[in-house]
């Protein structure tokens, strides 16, 4: 993977790179070291500037255990925008589940997913909807899981405003995305779709197209026959096309998940992983 910025190159005066560590739609990612030896993330903004902005923007003053921490904004000498945020060095969720492709333990599917939702739950809190939850996007920090990545994340908006364009990962978005909408019930659907793909290692929905899977999420029911008995119904729930017909929370969702594992996980674990 071939890096705009080299190591040891220093594009914000007070932070040297020490390598590039991912690319996306929205720009490049690299871990840096300040002048005082705080180890960083930095983002290079470089596509959709408007949009990751006012995303990062929504979440730079959130503080939770399970969320990534946004640091600053700031601007290079060309006036690139960068976006200076906690260095997680853990592997993200999609690593984790590439290393199970028939599906993680229940016992670790819980710790990913309840991780996951206390940290959304909070933007939730704040008023915020993340818009692109996704393994690539849900990391491990020494055993603590974070939410990161807030470029498509905006402000809940009352039922009657809509947004004015889709936006996020076709794989997980709901179906009223492509209306422009966004609410809490996007995240919820997101969370369906990662729960099954935890548990099976793949997602509900596939194609060869991206508008083939928009579809799937438009039209189709999906098959739960290789989900554990027990969260079924929950996926089934989270999937419902009618966000009205979702769960009406994340402690909704998170109490039924509670009940769910207790009644399953336990007999799974292996001694040496109690």
């Amino acid at each position: 993977m071939t890096f705009t910025h080299k190591p040891g190159s220093k594009p914000l005066p007070r932070y040297r790179i020490q390598r590039g560590i991912g690319r996306g739609g929205f720009g490049e990612v690299y871990f840096a070291v300040s002048d005082a030896g705080k180890e960083v993330a930095l983002k290079s903004v470089q596509r959709n500037l408007d949009i990751e902005l006012r995303g990062v923007t929504n979440c730079l003053n959130l503080k939770h255990p399970n969320l990534v921490a946004l640091h600053d904004i700031c601007k290079d000498q060309r006036q690139q925008p960068w976006v200076i945020m906690e260095y997680v060095g853990g592997p993200n969720l999609r690593q984790v589940i590439e290393q199970s492709p028939g599906g993680l333990p229940l016992h670790k599917v819980q710790h990913w997913i309840t991780g996951a939702i206390a940290g959304v739950k909070h933007l939730h809190q704040a008023g915020v909807v993340h818009r692109d939850l996704k393994p690539e996007n849900i990391f491990d920090d020494k055993g603590i899981v974070k939410v990161g990545d807030y470029g498509l994340s905006t402000v809940i908006q009352p039922a009657q405003e809509k947004g004015t364009e889709g936006v996020g990962t076709v794989h997980y978005m709901a179906p009223e995305v492509g209306r422009g909408e966004y609410g809490p019930p996007v995240d919820i659907y997101a969370f369906g779709v990662i729960l099954h793909e935890l548990v099976t290692g793949a997602v509900p929905f596939d194609g060869e197209t991206k508008n083939e899977v928009i579809i799937k999420h438009l039209t189709a029911t999906p098959c739960l026959d290789d989900v554990p008995y027990a969260l079924r119904s929950i996926i089934e729930t989270c999937l419902q096309k009618d966000p009205s017909q979702r769960f009406d929370n994340l402690d909704s969702l998170s109490e039924h998940l509670e009940a769910a594992f207790k009644s399953t996980v336990q007999s799974e674990i292996p001694i040496a992983d109690v």
